[in-house]
């Protein structure tokens, strides 16, 4: 007989003979050693990268001589960050922030609350303090978004306007409202949210931050709020709290602004 007409011999290593389960087995280990070099070559690059390139030292601890201890006509007090240690130690174990101030200033019936943490370059990941504001956090713990503006500009004591997210919120169980501004400084520039309640952050922001902190590194935060029993024009003005806004504004305060939407919250 031509042995050139016999089949091909089917032993245990001939993937000729293999059936689809044993060559399915045979892709699926190939590729479990290949995804994991290439993620491990990716991180490799991402590090060489840094290691070539110079992180900005970091300001430390500053926040507290920027902001003033005693305003005419107010009375200052420092807030705790939370109600017991349990829940502080929580939060400066998720928020990993170099420095940070809460205080309260109130005067005949206004009180507003300043509250300012600061990561220094190459600290934070932009899109995790990008998840930290009032819009998720606030939400997610039962407070109700009323009406938002995006982008408003506002004047700090005079100076140019900056742009500023504002928000009205409604306490759990509800009650009277609590007013909010709060500005997300990364290396200088407000970070561009966009027109949107940041409840849920945009998958599209969150990737494009990740890449560009692989490449050109975690920039310098600051995260600030401010929140009022009242509306912010009740006491914009006041020359007492002006020096407060002097101060925040010395942290950075960019004078550049997008262009500014209103909508409900649920829009």
């Amino acid at each position: 007989m031509n042995s050139s007409a016999m089949p091909p011999s089917c032993d245990s290593s001939s993937s000729l003979c293999a059936n689809p389960l044993q060559r399915r087995r045979r892709w699926w280990l190939r590729w479990s050693l290949v995804v994991p070099v290439a993620v491990l070559g990716l991180a490799l690059c991402f590090q060489g990268l840094k290691l070539f390139r110079e992180t900005p030292e970091s300001r430390g601890v500053h926040l507290e001589s920027r902001i003033p201890a005693r305003v005419p006509g107010w009375r200052v007090r420092k807030l705790p960050l939370g109600e017991n240690e349990s829940v502080r130690n929580a939060v400066v174990k998720t928020l990993n922030y170099d420095d940070v101030l809460f205080c309260e200033f109130s005067r005949s019936g206004v009180t507003v609350g300043v509250y300012v943490a600061y990561w220094g370059a190459g600290k934070m990941p932009t899109q995790l303090v990008y998840s930290h504001t009032p819009d998720r956090c606030w939400v997610e713990n039962g407070w109700v978004c009323r009406a938002t503006s995006f982008g408003e500009p506002v004047s700090l004591a005079g100076g140019a306007k900056k742009p500023v997210e504002w928000r009205e919120f409604i306490p759990p169980g509800g009650g009277a409202p609590v007013y909010v501004r709060y500005w997300h400084l990364a290396d200088g520039k407000v970070y561009a949210q966009g027109a949107r309640l940041n409840t849920v952050p945009h998958p599209l922001h969150w990737w494009r931050d990740v890449v560009k902190d692989a490449f050109v590194g975690r920039p310098e935060q600051y995260f600030i709020r401010l929140s009022a029993n009242v509306p912010f024009e009740t006491f914009w003005d006041d020359p007492g709290f002006a020096e407060v806004l002097r101060g925040l504004a010395g942290l950075g305060l960019p004078e550049t602004a997008p262009e500014p939407g209103e909508a409900g919250c649920n829009s």
